[in-house]
């Protein structure tokens, strides 16, 4: 009887010390209390074009709002200390700066930024690429790791050129759209025909809002009379700091110039004569009407 007590009063004390692992499977429960970090990100430029550098900021903000918080009869700083940042790249979107070590101590309320070069490959396709980013930081007996995703847009579209009026023998008109989601720098159109030459020698149009269009106008002068002609076109501009060429637009002129710029039009649109005669018969007519009406007039005399 008595060896049975002992063993029902093992196995109770064994019970009672097994039991709080199976009650408490998280340790995170028995963890001392940390401030929230929380991790944003921008871009610039704001849509990357194949071929781009740009810059990716990454904001890491302490948003507690005391510097010391009692727990347990313990105080416990609210100041965040940073010791690891890094951002990895994608295979057409690679990260060229290296990760930061021991960046420093976030106070409540504060934020420091950390910034990283980023190169697009010149075939990458368009779409929304994810960066991977992580932080390690907080009590350096009990390191906090924190990961999150930087999106990362692509788009490949240039600015558009576009004939806003049917070119003239002496001028020509275009269009320049932007239709990117991002704001472009620099924009430039410059023009191009054998034997012909053009005013402005190129059209500086400069910054460039998404969505935003411009009308444009070429005077032409002809080197040599031709009776058609292909005008090319190009855009130069920005992206962030790359620059970018857009394809070759082509307009067709028909008619023809002089050597010395003057229009001349088709045979379909030169003064036949018809003017002159019209306004010659209309004189007649007046002369007889005046003529008809004094005659009545001296004919009623007593």
């Amino acid at each position: 009887m008595k060896t049975r007590s002992v063993l029902m009063l093992a196995s109770i004390l064994a019970f009672a010390l097994v039991l709080p692992c199976f009650a408490y499977p998280y340790d995170y429960m028995y963890r001392n209390p940390v401030p929230t970090v929380t991790v944003s990100s921008s871009i610039s430029p704001e849509v990357l074009m194949p071929g781009d550098t740009g810059v990716v900021s990454i904001e890491i903000e302490n948003s507690a709002d005391e510097y010391v918080v009692s727990y347990q009869r313990e105080d416990f700083s609210f100041t965040v200390p940073v010791y690891w940042a890094e951002l990895s790249g994608t295979k057409n979107l690679v990260v060229t700066t290296d990760p930061y070590e021991n960046i420093g101590s976030i106070g409540p309320g504060d934020k420091i930024s950390v910034y990283y070069n980023v190169e697009a490959d010149e075939n990458i396709t368009d779409g929304t690429y994810f960066l991977d980013v992580k932080i390690v930081g907080g009590y350096e007996e009990a390191p906090e790791e924190v990961n999150r995703k930087i999106p990362v847009k692509v788009d490949s579209s240039d600015v558009m050129l576009i004939q806003a009026e049917v070119p003239t023998a002496s001028s020509v008109s275009l269009d320049v759209a932007n239709p990117r989601q991002n704001t472009l720098n620099a924009v430039t159109v410059i023009p191009e025909a054998k034997g012909i030459e053009f005013s402005p020698e190129e059209y500086y149009i400069g910054t460039m809002e998404p969505d935003e269009i411009f009308t444009i106008d070429f005077d032409l002068t002809s080197l040599a009379p031709a009776d058609v002609a292909d005008l090319d076109f190009k855009s130069r501009f920005k992206n962030g700091d790359t620059w970018h060429e857009s394809e070759v637009y082509t307009i067709t002129s028909r008619g023809s110039m002089d050597m010395a710029g003057n229009a001349r039009g088709s045979p379909g649109n030169r003064n036949s004569g018809i003017g002159t005669t019209t306004t010659a018969a209309a004189i007649l007519i007046l002369a007889m009407i005046v003529g008809a009406y004094f005659w009545r007039r001296r004919t009623k005399r007593p």
